[in-house]
């Protein structure tokens, strides 16, 4: 596998598309500073698949778009692609040649290709996978790794080593496990506070469900005595109900008969209507034919005075087309005469472009002629040039090397000089440290300690808010107790409001009254008398039974409305209705005893009047059963007479309010007391809280101290290890100054040489380039002359063609005129045609107007004679509703009489649907469903009455009940159940996920320190190589936690005994940190590498080393190193590219410097195009 190309377009200061192809071996890209030459690696990285736009020098991933420059706008899309040859199949598809893509556009969107086609970004990684291939793989190495691995900061060299052993994803795991771990026993705390919750609740609803449960057996005894009452005192009506049902049924059939007459008589109405409407379509149809016989007329003569227009426009056209055609034969033979001139002066044109043609060739000749004599003299130059060149860069590298051991010898005398102030410097440093180590010892014991009370508070914070915790639950049960008792009143409250405003249990006669109210005015119909009645529960029921089917009377305004009511309820038959007017009566508004039932009653509103006379003088007997009015007479009711009416409901209404009133005020205060013990568990809670938070505060600043007695311990430990290095530095400083002085002599001996040589050189060069001069002045002669005589050239081919365009543009206007002529004599025989068809049909239209006109005077005729049968129908129509009128009298005469018969079963039947609707009402179900379900008891009726009266006390007495416990204790038993066992699964994954971590750092552990060991070798073998000898090692300053401790860098190259590398110099440094960023590469080897001015600080010295070590490695794996030493470029490049910007703000590759001949870059195929050779 080996990379062939790179493509950009639009990438950061590429504008234009560019392409890098590559050849096995190493490759130069070189430019000066500012170019873009870095902005290839930021490409490689890029279309790997980065995703931090900081290592893309960037502050957003959008600004890898070409920004637009002084003179060209921004590109919307930036894209790049790299080309890899898979011969070996090392990529896993089936392709020889396999392209990776990259696109982004400015609004966002990122793409990925593979070989042109669609694909994501973990495809690439799937791809890529155990290739070295990647964004975060050591493909790219830059100067900036050098200044990491040199830095102080140990985190900085243990992010590469951890990159290349691919420890971060560990890492990633590990925080994500820590989260869940957290969030684990965070979920466990929430759990067992739910769980101390729940068992509370499920106490609490135990007790209610047996309350519940007895309640239940109550209510089934009641509802099985009070179902077999009802039945046997609905059993005591049954017979007057079917006698009245049969004369009923008698008078009904008969009824029929008469509106079967009225309905005859509305269909004899109905066809008289059906008539006259026919007769009057009739007569609007015929107006219509008139209308639309007169409106044809009219039409007919409009088409003939349009056409009398055309016939005079068609005889002026002719003329016109006349003229036209005289005209254009004039024009034609205008024409032909100056056709024959452009055809002389083409010719002529054509003779001058032959004698400049041989003329020019003699020119061309003469150029190449002198074109070959510049060539060997620019050769010659050259040659004399490169001469001097390797002189002068001789003469540099001496310079370089001279100055160089100069600096080197400065550097020596400083840093001995340094070296015994850092020997005291280190001195202070190691007691200090050990200072330092006692105080962070005292720390710690007092950390320990601060930790164990913080523990101790935390647990008492904890035992205090679950107390509150318990609190709560004790007044929730409370708040739920009263919403309960709550609910049910209101609900209780709700049903029986529905009940009174659907008018529920009054007589169906008197409801649809009320419904209809509005057709008898305003205040025609006050309303029911038990609207006017107020009383309390026991003296409604009491007034009920003496009132008994005249509860359901209707007060009216006055005798007027009352003779109004009589009339609708002639019409519409609703049933027996009592209705009473306020002007019957004179009330005298006397007083009464207070044993008497208008006493114990309030008589309110308009129908008062009524309500005293009716109970006025009327008493109870003692045993309440019956009733004594003013006369003596006695009333003994039915023991079930008015029971369950208005009254009792209106009484029980009032009653409800007042109890929901109550149950109000006590829902506030046990919600006020719910809410204090709320406010009481938060407070516990963040108590609790900041116990927690002072527990975790004490265990971090415990963790905290044991950290900074180990950074003590280790700084006491680096301090002893520096003053030893630095006593033996001084002693191998002093035999480095001795020879650093001996090779500065040597330097200016070998410079003088030098110099000599490079006078004589300069000679040679400077008469080279003379006759160079000569040549090229020689040269731009002949180019003048040849441009001169291709401009003659081109002038006489420009004329020739001028004149042969004049004379095809004539050729064809004078075929236009032909054609128009042509044109001309077809359309004067059309128009001629034309006029005759149009005198034609003009005829015709005259002949058919008159046709018209008779039609027209036919239809005015008939719609006479329909107007007249309109007429003859209204006369039969008012025949027919006189009759009708005479058939309804009789069928209203005879629902009089039925109305009769129908008052008595309904006062039959109100009684039974009070029954009905009490029923109902109290055990919500229809009554055939309260029959069909229940049992009788077998028991006299006043045994039963005393029973369900004990039971209804018995009811009472329980209280409120709550019908939902036993289904509620069933769902908050499940809902404990589900709880132990949520907990016993958090408890198992919080030991998995501890047992998780445990596993990810041995896993991590052992990982780094494979790559460790692999990288510690591939360092001491580059190294070697690098300095061709001396000592190197990596160590890790605790070896017990590698993936914490810091890395320590140990060289000391050949002839030197130091080992921290701050002591080498700064070539030296950058070669070790060079022999160790490979090392990193090797251990994670990928197809290609990248050197992005890598050899930036390297000194030519170091540089010849670097140089050997890219030609033995370059072998093996290709190269393309971005440089500005030229060294590096001429002695390590198999191929060179330049980078420029020869349009500001855009880079552009202007040349490649190959083995063969120069290729300009911008010059590239589309594809395919050869690269590098």
């Amino acid at each position: 596998m080996r990379l062939t190309k790179l493509e950009l377009h639009g990438f950061k200061s590429f504008a234009d598309p560019v392409f890098l192809t590559f050849e096995p071996g190493a490759t130069a890209i070189v430019g000066p500073n500012g170019c873009g030459k870095s902005n290839v690696s930021d490409a490689v990285r890029w279309v790997l698949g980065e995703q931090r736009a900081r290592l893309l020098r960037g502050g957003k991933m959008e600004d890898v778009i070409f920004q637009g420059s002084s003179a060209r706008r921004a590109t919307n899309v930036a894209e790049v692609s790299l080309h890899f040859e898979n011969s070996d199949g090392m990529l896993p598809v089936p392709f020889q040649e396999v392209v990776i893509t990259r696109r982004l556009s400015r609004s966002g969107e990122s793409e990925y290709f593979l070989n042109r086609a669609p694909c994501r970004l973990r495809d690439i990684h799937d791809l890529v996978r155990g290739t070295g291939l990647g964004a975060d793989s050591g493909v790219v190495i830059e100067s900036k790794m050098i200044d990491a691995l040199l830095s102080d900061r140990p985190d900085d060299r243990r992010e590469l080593f951890e990159e290349a052993a691919g420890v971060g994803l560990y890492r990633d795991r590990r925080r994500t496990t820590e989260r869940q771990l957290e969030a684990t026993s965070g979920d466990l705390v929430r759990i067992d506070d739910l769980t101390s919750e729940v068992q509370t609740q499920v106490r609490s609803l135990l007790r209610q469900r047996n309350k519940a449960e007895k309640a239940a057996g109550l209510t089934t005894r009641r509802f099985a005595v009070e179902l077999t009452l009802a039945s046997r005192e609905m059993a005591s009506w049954q017979q007057e109900l079917a006698d009245l049902d049969e004369r009923l049924g008698g008078l009904r059939d008969a009824l029929p008969l008469k509106h079967e007459a009225v309905r005859a008589a509305e269909v004899a109405r109905d066809l008289a209507q059906a008539a006259r409407a026919a007769a009057e379509t009739a007569r609007q149809e015929r107006a219509i034919v008139a209308a639309q016989a007169r409106q044809s007329v009219l039409e007919l003569q409009q088409e003939l005075a349009v056409a009398e227009e055309r016939h005079r426009n068609a005889l002026t056209r002719r003329e016109r087309a006349q003229q036209e055609r005289q005209e254009g034969a004039a024009f034609g033979d205008r024409l032909q005469g100056e056709m024959d001139a452009a055809q002389a002066e083409e010719t002529l044109c054509a003779e001058q472009l032959h004698e400049a043609l041989e003329v020019l060739r003699t020119k061309v000749a003469a150029e190449e002629e002198a074109r070959g004599t510049v060539s060997a003299a620019r050769q010659s130059a050259d040659a004399a040039d490169r001469v001097v060149r390797e002189l002068r860069d001789t003469a540099r590298r001496l310079e370089l090397e001279r100055e160089n051991a100069e600096r080197e010898l400065a550097d020596v005398a400083q840093r001995t000089a340094a070296l015994v102030a850092e020997h005291e410097a280190l001195t202070a440093r190691l007691q200090l440290a050990e200072r330092e180590l006692s105080s962070a010892d005292e720390q710690l014991v007092m950390a320990r300690e601060a930790a164990a009370q913080a523990e101790a508070a935390l647990e008492q914070s904890r035992a205090a808010a679950r107390e509150a915790r318990d609190r709560e639950a004790a007044a929730r049960a409370d708040v739920r107790r009263v919403e309960e008792e709550h609910t049910a009143v209101q609900g209780r409250l709700a049903a029986l409001e529905g009940l009174e405003r659907e008018r529920v249990g009054l007589a169906p006669a008197a409801a649809k009254l009320l419904r209809e109210r509005e057709r008898f005015g305003s205040d025609a119909v006050l309303g029911p008398l038990s609207d006017f009645i107020g009383a309390d529960a026991a003296v409604a029921a009491q007034i009920e039974r003496f009132l008994g089917a005249t509860v359901h009377a209707v007060v009216v305004r006055d005798r007027a409305a009352a003779d109004a009511v009589r009339q609708w309820h002639s019409e519409t038959n609703p049933g027996a209705l009592l209705l009473l007017p306020l002007d019957a009566l004179h009330d005298g508004n006397g007083s009464f005893d207070a044993d008497e039932l208008a006493a114990r009653v309030r008589a309110e509103g308009a129908g008062g009047g009524w309500v005293r006379a009716l109970l006025g003088k009327v008493k109870a007997t003692t045993d309440g059963t019956g009733f004594i009015d003013a006369r003596g007479a006695m009333w003994l009711p039915a023991k079930d007479a008015g029971s369950a009416g208005p009254l009792t409901r209106r009484a029980e209404l009032e009653e409800l309010r007042a109890t929901l009133a109550n149950v109000d005020v006590r829902r506030a205060e046990v919600q006020s007391r719910a809410q204090a013990v709320h406010a009481e568990v938060v407070q516990a809670e963040a108590a609790a809280a900041t116990a927690a938070d002072n527990a975790a505060a004490a265990q971090q600043s415990l963790a905290q101290a044991s950290q900074v007695r180990s950074e003590r311990d280790r700084v006491r430990e680096r301090a002893a290890r520096e003053l030893a290095d630095a006593v033996a530095l001084q002693e191998r400083l002093a035999g480095r100054h001795t020879e650093l002085g001996d090779r500065v002599n040597a330097s200016l001996v070998r410079q003088e040489e030098t110099a000599q040589k490079l006078l004589e050189a300069d000679e040679s060069s400077t008469a080279a380039r003379g006759l160079l001069g000569t040549a090229e002045r020689a040269q731009d002669e002949a180019r003048e002359a040849r441009a001169a005589q291709q401009v003659a050239h081109a002038q006489a081919e420009a004329r020739r063609q001028v004149a042969t365009e004049r004379r095809e543009r004539l050729a064809r206007e004078r075929a236009a005129a032909a054609d128009r002529l042509v044109a001309l004599e077809r359309e004067m025989q059309a128009l001629a045609e034309q006029d005759g068809q149009l005198e034609q049909q003009m005829g015709v239209w005259q002949q058919e107007l008159e046709a018209r006109r008779a039609s027209q005077a036919e239809a005015d005729q008939a719609l006479a004679g329909a107007e007249q049968a309109v007429r003859e129908t209204e006369s039969e129509l008012q025949a027919a509703v006189a009759a009708l009128d005479a058939a309804r009298v009789d069928a209203n005469a005879s629902s009089e009489t039925l109305h009769v018969a129908e008052l008595r079963h309904t006062e039959l039947s109100g009684k039974r649907t009070a029954i009905r609707e009490r029923l109902e009402t109290e055990w919500r179900r229809p009554l055939d469903e309260l029959f069909a379900n229940y049992e009788p008891v077998d028991a006299e009726d006043e045994a039963l009455r005393i029973e369900a009266d004990d039971l209804r006390k018995q009811l009472e007495a329980l209280g409120p009940v709550n019908p939902l416990a036993i289904e509620e204790h069933e769902e908050e038993t499940k809902r404990l159940e589900f709880l132990t066992t949520q907990r016993a699964d958090l408890v198992e994954a919080q030991a998995k996920l501890q047992q998780a971590i445990k596993e990810i750092d041995v896993t991590a552990r052992d990982l780094f320190l494979a790559t460790f060991a692999q990288v510690r070798a591939h360092f001491r073998e580059i190294f070697m190589t690098l300095f061709g000898g001396g000592e190197c090692d990596l160590r890790l300053e605790d070896p017990e936690r590698p993936l914490d401790c810091d890395i320590e860098i140990h060289a000391s190259p050949r002839g030197k005994r130091t080992q921290r590398i701050h002591l080498l110099s700064s070539g030296e440094r950058a070669l070790v940190a060079l022999s160790l960023l490979f090392g990193i590469f090797l251990t994670k080897p990928s197809p290609f590498c990248l050197l992005d001015e890598v050899d930036a600080p390297l000194d030519d010295q170091n540089i010849g080393r670097f140089v050997r070590m890219l030609n033995e490695f370059k072998k093996k794996t290709q190269f393309i190193v971005i440089t500005h030493n030229p060294r590096t470029t001429t002695e390590a490049a198999d191929a060179v590219y330049g980078v420029t910007m020869q349009e500001p703000g855009v880079s552009s590759l202007v040349s490649v410097r190959m083995r063969g001949p120069a290729v300009d870059a911008t010059e590239a195929e589309p594809a395919g195009a050869a690269g590098p050779a």
